[in-house]
């Protein structure tokens, strides 16, 4: 997917979800399902996104995925019978979970640096706990 098409997900996705500028989005990747004979692409959508808290974010996201079709000159939400009712797929996760959880999908377009430093927090405590000789000193 060209930055184009990333850059016009993203804006769409912000101006769709973001409506009063507290949302923040951690994570984002899409992945190319097909094209059709018209000139439109259908992206399969998966994103983290958290709430703005002061300076920082709260430390938990919520993720779902979503359908857009996506044209030279059109953007839209499709397939909302499939994602649009009920609770995100991930619902109060810590934001260490995030990067890992989005990039199952495909590499991610989008990492916030609170993602990203969610990430490698969690990377170094596992490392650490790796390294103790004796596991149930953290329990």
């Amino acid at each position: 997917m060209d930055k184009t098409i990333q850059q016009r997900l993203l804006e769409f996705l912000t101006a769709s979800f973001d409506t009063d500028g507290m949302l923040r989005f951690l994570v984002a990747s899409a992945v190319e399902l097909k094209t059709s004979e018209h000139p439109t692409t259908l992206l399969k959508v998966r994103v983290a996104v958290t709430f703005q808290e002061g300076d920082s974010v709260i430390p938990y996201f919520d993720g779902t995925e979503m359908y857009v079709e996506i044209g030279p000159s059109t953007i839209q939400f499709t397939r909302e019978y499939e994602w649009a009712d009920g609770p995100p797929i991930m619902a109060g996760s810590p934001n260490e979970l995030a990067l890992p959880w989005v990039s199952e999908l495909a590499p991610p377009f989008l990492i916030s640096p609170e993602a990203l430093k969610a990430a490698n927090h969690a990377t170094i405590n596992t490392r650490e706990m790796n390294s103790v000789e004796d596991p149930d000193e953290f329990l």
